[in-house]
């Protein structure tokens, strides 16, 4: 019997995410080390395709692949979230990995409706990206927050001031 294209029916959908020694939090940098404890996430429409274990020492000089999770369901929404499920029940410890990259990515809206495109992953990253840390800001933060919790404990009356001297020098210390 010959097939022709008219043959074919789209049904279901897929989605494979490359499970890489990296660290998305630091530009991807690689992430070598020692698995010391992995949980790998299966069920109904999982693949996990991996050659790691516990101990398995993760080297520096080559490719960081780690594992390919795949998944399928009879809808793109389903999929995504049999993929949501199984990245929450993957975990490995001892080295960084990009799972929370592809936990965030399952969130994506733009993702979610399918608007992808080779500039995707860019975009994404700049929509996602976490606002910086302004080290100046924080140092004048815990400042009022010091001068507040001084102003409020002289006001306070005696018996709230009921502390253990040991306590309070111990959260004077804290905002050094």
């Amino acid at each position: 019997m010959q097939l022709t294209q008219d043959d074919i029916a789209w049904r279901g959908a897929a989605i494979e995410c490359r499970v890489c020694a990296e660290d998305p939090n630091q530009n991807f940098f690689p992430s070598p080390g020692t698995i010391t404890a992995p949980r790998e996430p299966s069920g109904p429409g999982v693949r996990l395709d991996s050659g790691v274990y516990e101990g398995f020492a993760v080297p520096m000089d080559y490719d960081p692949l780690l594992a390919k999770l795949a998944v399928w369901a009879g809808t793109r929404d389903d999929a995504i979230a049999r993929m949501s499920r199984a990245l929450d029940e993957y975990y490995i410890a001892g080295i960084r990995a990009n799972l929370s990259f592809f936990r965030r990515v399952m969130e994506d809206p733009v993702f979610r409706e399918g608007r992808l495109h080779t500039g995707f992953i860019e975009q994404f990253l700049i929509r996602s990206a976490a606002p910086v840390a302004d080290p100046d800001l924080e140092t004048i933060t815990a400042l009022v927050a010091a001068i507040h919790a001084k102003s409020q404990k002289s006001e306070a009356p005696a018996a709230a001031q009921a502390t253990s001297r040991w306590r309070a020098d111990g959260r004077e210390q804290l905002f050094r």
